[in-house]
């Protein structure tokens, strides 16, 4: 029997209300941010983990160490599970990008597998960091529940990963804030057995979806 990995995005965070474009690029954790994060952790409760892992920016941090507090877990950050960087796109609003960059946000749109973003990453970029990252979780551990707590764009393609289809497909798939994701690894490979769970989440809130999404 294989790990079994718990891939979380992060809580929602100021820029997601303003609906600027997250990337490398940061914003704190809004109330409503905070209070997912611990109703998260609340709802973890009931599957046992071993370790976390955590994207290095602050707005994935900040979720995973109110994760790690409830489990007494300390947060190990890594920059595999950053976000997609959006290059010249950073904190810049739909409207601004679609403005000055028109041709490259359609493509980003229609077929995002094969965007080329000023001074970011391709969704390619971000499949095989974080195959690299996956492939040395399982040469080190076995049989561990390891969450993992990550960004939109790069759960998405985890979770394409896993299924092995296309990064075409990226946007088949939704992302709330705090979403549950659960990935088994098995003796024939990974099983996905939970996608976009946000049954933690009690309150009557509306979720927020990144900018570019």
């Amino acid at each position: 029997m294989g790990n079994t990995y718990y891939i979380v995005r992060h809580g929602q965070t100021e820029w997601n209300i303003l609906g600027k474009t997250q990337g490398h690029g940061n914003s704190k954790l809004t109330e409503k941010g905070i209070l997912q994060a611990k109703e998260l952790s609340v709802g973890m409760e009931k599957y046992p983990i071993d370790m976390i892992f955590s994207s290095d920016l602050g707005r994935a941090v900040q979720t995973a160490e109110i994760v790690g507090e409830k489990f007494g877990i300390e947060v190990q950050k890594t920059e595999a599970l950053r976000e997609m960087g959006f290059g010249e796109w950073e904190g810049k609003l739909i409207p601004e990008i679609t403005e000055k960059y028109a041709d490259i946000y359609k493509t980003w749109r229609n077929e995002p597998h094969l965007a080329k973003i000023p001074g970011g990453e391709t969704l390619d970029t971000i499949k095989k960091r974080l195959e690299i990252f996956i492939n040395d979780l399982n040469e080190k551990y076995d049989n561990k529940n390891i969450l993992l707590v990550s960004h939109s764009v790069t759960v998405r393609v985890f979770l394409l990963l896993m299924l092995d289809s296309d990064m075409k497909n990226i946007y088949r798939i939704k992302q709330d804030n705090t979403a549950l994701n659960i990935v088994e690894w098995r003796n024939y490979g990974p099983v996905v057995t939970k996608m976009n769970d946000t049954s933690h989440i009690t309150g009557d809130y509306k979720l927020n979806n990144s900018a570019l999404e």
